[in-house]
């Protein structure tokens, strides 16, 4: 088989196209990302001439842009395999979770594209400060204090945030839910400078079947979209779940599971809303744990966290309080019933046949906007809407 190139020659298109695969660890899955047989894709790295429609299939495969590609432009920090192999932050990357993430850059930045034909912008944009975590205090409390100010600014009014997707897709991003490799991602968040923060939110995480949970990892992704970023003020962050290998330990993670419950139960509102509440739930520890869990949108155990912080409980009675959450049942049916609602009319005769699951919510209907107002053809939208 023809090496990736000769060296000291420069490389090749084709040379680089198999560089890449070889990095995102794609090369096993090569042929069928890209709808080619492996005696085809073998005779193209080994020097056979490809036609344009099987070097856009290699694109796509290979998750880049084939302009980007063809101009040598695919190692750029928002394109570069490496930045996607450093964000998931584990030793057995997988291939199919980098082509995922470096999938949401691509689509960041052309939603992005279609929100400027349509004359609107990211409201989200003019209030993200890259800030890194403080080293001189805990940074719980720099998380509990991010989340409050974050919450006043962009949702000012008090009380539940009722649907957090919807506000969400109010504020200009993208949320997904999306399949990653392993259970043990909880969601993911991206940002190209200049256009859509997308979150992807891990249907294989045992965090995705809790509603209050959900709540919270949306939360949490949003500090990153807001606080955290990399090279070019690229946001790519991978968060692991509680315990389980990854990034978990660092202080971005730190500071994100802190800025979620201070953005969706502000601890002022949260102490106000108790003093209001009957003396039984006052004086119950187990009674204030559910209450508040079932009033503000949050799991049991992060309930319970919340309110140790918000010095409703001792930290023992905090700790035993979260210890056995998993044996009790909540009631959070008012919460998120944007989920699982039937998609926007169509604007096709039908759906396409497999639309992705990435393009799936607020992304498709930007699509079905740019077609309305004559910005792309219906042949692209069904095209963006297949990509995968």
């Amino acid at each position: 088989m023809r090496p990736f190139h000769v060296i000291g020659e420069p490389p090749s298109l084709r040379d680089r196209i198999f560089a890449r695969a070889h990095d995102m660890s794609l090369l096993p899955s090569l042929p069928e990302l890209a709808g080619l047989s492996e005696a085809r894709v073998r005779e193209i790295q080994d020097g056979s001439p490809f036609s344009a429609a099987e070097f856009e299939s290699l694109c796509r495969a290979l998750a880049v842009d084939s302009v980007a590609m063809h101009r040598g432009e695919e190692n750029r920090p928002n394109r570069a395999p490496a930045r996607f192999r450093g964000a998931i932050s584990d030793g057995r990357v997988n291939g199919r979770d980098m082509r995922l993430l470096s999938l949401a850059v691509e689509q960041s930045r052309i939603l992005g594209h279609l929100l400027k034909r349509l004359g609107r912008g990211v409201p989200l944009a003019r209030y993200r400060e890259v800030r890194p975590p403080s080293q001189n205090r805990d940074v719980w409390r720099e998380g509990y204090e991010f989340g409050e100010s974050a919450r006043a600014a962009l949702l000012p009014l008090p009380g539940p945030i009722f649907d957090l997707e919807a506000a969400a897709r109010g504020l200009g991003i993208h949320v997904a839910q999306v399949t990653f490799s392993t259970p043990d991602i909880d969601a993911a968040s991206v940002w190209d400078p200049t256009a859509v923060p997308v979150i992807l939110l891990n249907k294989k995480s045992s965090r995705h079947r809790h509603t209050g949970a959900l709540r919270a990892t949306i939360a949490h992704e949003l500090c990153h979209l807001l606080h955290d970023a990399g090279e070019q003020d690229l946001t790519t962050q991978v968060s692991w779940g509680r315990g389980r290998r990854g990034n978990f330990n660092e202080a971005v993670e730190v500071r994100a599971r802190a800025f979620a419950p201070a953005f969706l139960a502000p601890r002022d509102q949260t102490r106000a809303w108790l003093q209001g509440q009957p003396s039984r739930i006052q004086n119950s520890p187990d009674g204030v744990l559910v209450a508040l869990a079932e009033h503000w949108g949050l799991s049991l155990e992060g309930a319970a966290w919340h309110a140790r912080n918000c010095e409703l409980l001792e930290l023992a009675e905090a700790e035993a309080q979260a210890t056995t959450s998993s044996r009790r049942r909540i009631s959070l049916h008012n919460f998120e019933s944007s989920r699982g609602t039937t998609p926007p009319a169509m604007i096709f005769d039908d759906l396409p046949d497999h639309a992705a699951e990435l393009w799936e919510g607020w992304a498709t209907d930007l699509v079905l906007a740019a077609v309305e107002e004559g910005q792309i053809s219906v042949g692209r939208a069904r095209e963006l809407l297949t990509w995968a």
